[in-house]
């Protein structure tokens, strides 16, 4: 079966799915929960596979070893310098912020290939250079990644790099895993069909990702993230948080400013958060310690909230459930579902069997105002 086959089943799979969990089975059993991680795993080994199987380790018939070194007199000569700029289709790039004022760039260069003596011929030449580019330093290997001769069928490069923290970074990264660290500037990076670990960054930061899991923490300004068949947990971010995401799973923890996301299939844990925007389709949330105001328009997904503040929710075909509130006379009530049900436990009053609920607590300092179609609201 093609990839696009592949994808095309697993959409349909998906949504004939999460309409029947919506309807027919509770939010506690994660039957779409459970579904969507699987598939998500299944799809990311799939394609991270593409490259294992046709280049792994038996398939590299030359390699070696290279160092770029600019040191301090090079950034002297060339003080308009302000972005770092590298793209690698093949291998990874590991690149940290350092107080020393000088680019260090070690890679191992190992070259896939049908033949042994193609390979070591080719391998000769072979070096990664820089290229000045107004404000910006561009580094690439001196001969094409793709353009190659008979016999020879990719160069892989593996990047070990320093550079002044200060520097803006723009890395893509294709087949291998991405890590980022220690930077004061900004930050713009991809990464396809491998692993991602990004922490501590104080510029904003904006990310791209596909088939694969990351990590990004410890970031003191804002975080622009889209994400597709990705699992991610990000935690410790100083700024806005901007997340899209599709057919995947999001472990958001300690969010100090605004959270928006815009989410399609999959799911999301978040915990200690301030404001938070949400418009979501196919997605299951959960909210716990959230001190600001939750905003949301979500159809077809479960939604679990824990230690919340205030609510305006639109919902359709997603049941809602609300544990642990502070007090329940802390709290106006405004509650109304259409072809669904509302059930409550106010201080051992039990409301059931209700379309509409409104109550005003004795010591209101948050609202809950939820309208719901095709879906059930507890309070517990």
């Amino acid at each position: 079966m093609s990839r696009k086959q592949f994808v095309t089943y697993l959409l349909i799979i998906l949504t004939l799915v999460m309409i029947v969990d919506i309807r027919y089975v509770r939010s506690d059993n994660h039957l779409f929960e459970g579904f969507i991680t699987e598939s998500i795993e299944e799809l990311i080994e799939m394609e991270g596979a593409v490259f294992q199987n046709n280049f792994d380790s038996d398939s590299i018939k030359a390699e070696k070893d290279g160092t770029l070194n600019l040191g301090a007199e090079f950034l002297a000569e060339n003080e308009e310098l302000s972005s770092f700029y590298l793209k690698n289709d093949f291998g990874s790039i590991d690149l940290r912020g350092t107080d020393n004022q000088e680019i260090t760039i070690d890679y191992t260069l190992k070259v896939h290939a049908e033949d042994t003596e193609a390979a070591e011929e080719f391998i000769k030449d072979l070096e990664v250079i820089y290229n000045l580019e107004g404000e910006e330093i561009q580094i690439a290997l001196n001969k094409s990644q793709t353009a190659t001769p008979d016999l020879i069928n990719v160069v892989e490069i593996d990047y070990q790099i320093s550079v002044p923290r200060e520097l803006k970074a723009e890395l893509s990264n294709k087949y291998g895993s991405l890590n980022v660290a220690e930077l004061e500037s900004e930050l713009e990076a991809s990464n396809r069909y491998g692993s991602t670990d990004i922490d501590k960054i104080n510029g904003p930061a904006v990310v791209s990702l596909d088939y694969g899991e990351a990590e990004i923490s410890n970031l003191g300004s804002s975080l622009d993230l889209e994400t597709a068949y990705t699992e991610n947990t990000v935690r410790n971010i100083a700024g806005e948080f901007q997340l899209e995401s599709a057919y995947g799973f999001n472990r958001l923890e300690n969010i100090e400013s605004d959270l928006i996301i815009d989410s399609r299939y999959g799911g999301a844990e978040i915990s200690r958060a301030k404001d938070v925007e949400v418009n979501s389709r196919y997605t299951g949330f959960s909210f716990e310690d959230i001190s600001g105001k939750i905003t949301a328009d979500i159809e077809y997904g479960d939604l679990r909230l824990r230690n919340i503040s205030d609510l305006d929710l639109e919902l359709r075909y997603a049941d809602c459930t609300i544990e642990r509130l502070r007090d329940y006379e802390l709290y106006n009530y405004d509650l109304r579902v259409e072809y669904g049900n509302i059930e409550a436990d106010l201080g051992g009053v039990n409301y059931d069997n209700q379309e509409e609920l409104s109550y005003q607590g004795a010591e209101a300092e948050y609202e809950i105002l939820i309208r719901s179609e095709y879906g059930d609201i507890e309070i517990r």
